[in-house]
């Protein structure tokens, strides 16, 4: 069994959280968008400790249904993420009927997590396309 170091293992957890749930069409930003708070945490600590993105710099948006309280939904994802207010966009408010089925799974909404940097962007889309030609 081959046991990764904690650099390396965040570094392709990173990645394939990218891969899977960020933002490649934006060329300008990095973008990932999840209702799990402990995914987006998790990518946050991979962009701080793998590429030394302070924490101050990402911003957020966040898509609360009519069903949600949009300030109960930020009071939560403020308290997860331990960011400011200020780094928050103003919410997106949807109807719930035009999202499918992420009204039963996302109590608080659905979070965008907003880093404006091409250069790492195009650096994780360079390591995606590297996987994908593996498999």
């Amino acid at each position: 069994q081959i046991l990764l170091d904690h650099q390396s293992f965040l570094l392709g957890l990173g990645i394939g959280l990218y891969w899977g749930e960020g933002t490649k069409a934006n060329k300008h930003a990095v973008r990932l968008g999840n209702t799990d708070p402990s995914l987006v945490c998790a990518f946050m600590i991979f962009l701080e400790q793998c590429y030394g993105v302070s924490r101050d710099r990402m911003k957020f948006g966040l898509q609360v249904f009519s069903d949600i309280n949009p300030d109960q939904a930020l009071e939560f994802w403020l308290r997860r993420l331990c960011v400011r207010r200020e780094q928050f966009y103003v919410p997106t408010l949807s109807g719930s009927q035009s999202v499918g089925t992420y009204t039963r799974h996302a109590p608080y909404g659905v979070l965008t997590l907003h880093f404006n940097n091409i250069k790492l962007r195009n650096l994780l889309v360079s390591k995606i396309a590297e996987l994908q030609k593996l498999y």
